[in-house]
């Protein structure tokens, strides 16, 4: 029985293995192509495998920006989390910016941006999918502001910080 856990444990962990090689792959495509011009034959010849296999991992193009977008909102929420776990908070904030500014400024990570949001724009289903990403952000950086806060603020200030974070990072 141990053994079978330790197989599905393996598997489990090459089937993520996977799941992020396509990922980085079809971001190469995305941002070559662009979302509509990229098709999952391209995706899987960079990323070496054939078309079919990758509708193992994911049932369309919509499920990998989803993936996506996932992707970028957990290593958000790990970056925010090991910020918030420094003893002066405030002092993490500003220490990072550089390195927040310059993922922004990255012209490979603003193109992946503009190709998700573009397609957002024609597809209802990314478009809801970025805004609860959107959401997500929003909430974790008002935690954040709070926790950063000398004192109490109250809640529409907290909004107003969490937006100016917003408009300072994302334009």
């Amino acid at each position: 029985m141990a053994r079978c856990s330790l197989i599905d444990g393996e598997e489990v962990a090459h089937a993520e293995v996977r799941r992020r090689q396509i990922l980085d792959a079809a971001v190469e495509v995305f941002r070559r192509r662009g979302f509509h011009a990229a098709s999952m034959a391209e995706i899987a010849k960079t990323f070496g495998m054939s078309a079919g296999h990758i509708y193992n991992y994911f049932d369309s193009k919509e499920a990998i920006i989803e993936a996506i977008v996932a992707r970028d909102i957990d290593e958000f929420l790990t970056l925010t989390a090991q910020m918030q776990g420094e003893a002066d908070l405030r002092h993490e904030m500003v220490e990072r910016v550089d390195e927040g500014t310059d993922r922004r400024l990255d012209a490979d990570h603003a193109s992946l941006q503009i190709e998700i949001v573009a397609e957002a724009s024609r597809n209802p289903k990314i478009a809801d999918m970025v805004r609860r990403a959107d959401a997500t952000v929003r909430r974790r950086l008002i935690e954040l502001v709070r926790a950063a806060a000398r004192g109490p603020v109250d809640e529409a200030d907290l909004v107003a910080r969490a937006e100016l974070l917003l408009a300072l990072f994302e334009g």
